[in-house]
């Protein structure tokens, strides 16, 4: 079976088709390529920003456990200087209580 010979205004449709439909595929390879361009680069910079939240994360949790510890030295040092704040307080009663002692006996 041979093919039917095409007319002159056909062939022409024909060719305009053929034409546009690369046109076409050329546009939708740009896009294609643009597309994936574009992919790449956000990708990089989720990339990049994932780096510096991981650094952020890090500086705060190891901020949080110097701030925990810090807390922690400043609760000892508290009860040590109470400590010390009863034992001169009981030292300088004793003491007061000692010299007004002297005193009411050298009035006697």
């Amino acid at each position: 079976m041979r093919p039917l010979p095409l007319s002159d205004e056909d062939h022409q449709m024909l060719l305009k088709h053929g034409k546009e439909l690369s046109d076409h595929e050329r546009r939708i390879t740009d896009l294609n390529n643009k597309m994936t361009d574009t992919l790449k680069s956000v990708d990089e910079s989720n990339k990049y920003l994932r780096e510096q939240n991981n650094h952020i994360l890090e500086a705060i949790i190891k901020g949080n456990e110097k701030n925990d510890t810090h807390k922690q030295e400043m609760e000892v040092i508290n009860r040590q200087n109470l400590w010390k704040v009863v034992t001169i307080a009981i030292g300088s009663s004793s003491v007061i209580y000692l010299i007004l002692q002297q005193l009411i006996h050298v009035i006697h």
